[in-house]
């Protein structure tokens, strides 16, 4: 009798372990199950365009292009997405010689606008976290970006991406790449920007290696008697490479004749690029644009860094900067060359 007993609570025993262990182990499943669908509501949705092949958007020669156009039907089209309780609306018109997109994407968190054609025409808008982000980008005009927060609004207007980048404060500035890489991750915007700005703030250490009085030189000769005169110096100008994008970029352009104009704008259009922005490419093209240099030189942060770029833009401007304060050419209007 006493052994029956002693069995009987045995098994009971292993019944109570065999159930606990049952419990805990459902207890731990439904954990995961929970961190699960945690973590799927907290994934931030891809947008349909960035996702698919027939469209990519990237950067290039500083400005947002879409050149993998694959597809060139009008259609329409809205995706629900009940999970995230999100929605996404594309409309494509394509005509002969003209392609525009206009696509949203609306979630609780979150609302993205996009409108873009193939002659450059680009505009996109982030709304999140109170934030409100723009981009404007026009065929030939300045690309314009606005950040909106708290009430308060800020604008900064440039010629190339990177150079608006530098332009926002820091703190200000996350918002705009967020954006960017979230509408063409491939061209890792973040990244980019962070290593050419390496690149070129190592570049203040060294000298310009640029004559601007010689670059004046043969401006001058763009306007002579001779056309043969005109030829060789426009050779000359030519032989400078991408690098001169940075100078024909930043001229005051007002006091050249006709020709010197002509032959100036020609010369700037030779050194378009169609490809994508790399680190190299774009230390090339702004490492003689003396609007990067007079933010450098305004920097309060970093002392070497300032005085470095005060070295540089002086340089770079030659007599017509030596004549200003390194005060009045950081704190007035962007500068602009003088090649007279």
């Amino acid at each position: 009798m006493h052994a029956a007993y002693c069995q009987f609570c045995c098994a009971v025993k292993i019944s109570v372990c065999v159930v606990g262990v049952s419990m805990g182990s459902g207890g731990f499943l439904l954990g995961q199950e929970v961190q699960k669908n945690r973590a799927q509501n907290d994934k931030v949705l891809t947008p349909f365009i960035v996702k698919s092949s027939w469209l990519k958007f990237g950067v290039f020669d500083g400005r947002i292009l879409a050149q993998d156009i694959r597809r060139t039907q009008s259609r329409s089209l809205t995706l629900y997405h009940d999970s995230e309780k999100a929605e996404e609306h594309l409309m494509v018109r394509a005509l002969p010689g003209k392609y525009r997109i206009k696509y949203a994407l609306e979630t609780p968190q979150e609302l993205l606008q996009l409108e873009y054609d193939i002659a450059g025409v680009f505009f996109v808008r982030r709304e999140i976290a109170g934030v409100n982000v723009q981009l404007r980008q026009s065929a030939t005009g300045p690309i314009r970006i606005q950040i909106e927060k708290e009430g308060s609004i800020a604008e900064y207007v440039s010629t190339r991406l990177w150079l608006g980048l530098l332009l926002i404060p820091e703190s200000q500035r996350k918002y705009v790449v967020e954006m960017l890489d979230r509408l063409c991750p491939g061209t890792h915007v973040s990244l980019l920007y962070n290593e050419a700005l390496a690149g070129l703030k190592r570049l203040s250490l060294s000298p310009v290696q640029l004559e601007v009085s010689h670059v004046r030189a043969l401006v001058a000769l763009l306007d002579d008697e001779s056309f043969a005169v005109r030829q060789q110096a426009d050779r000359q100008l030519r032989s400078i490479g991408r690098p001169l994008v940075g100078v024909l970029e930043n001229v005051d352009y007002s006091g050249l004749s006709v020709e010197q104009r002509t032959r100036l704008q020609l010369i700037f259009e030779k050194y378009k690029v169609v490809e994508r922005d790399s680190v190299e490419s774009v230390i090339a093209t702004m490492k003689w644009n003396p609007q990067l240099w007079q933010v450098f030189a305004a920097d309060k942060h970093d002392r070497v860094l300032a005085v470095s770029s005060q070295r540089r833009l002086q340089q770079l401007l030659g007599e017509a900067g030596g004549a200003q304060t390194i005060e009045a050419l950081t704190a007035g209007k962007p500068v602009l060359l003088q090649l007279r």
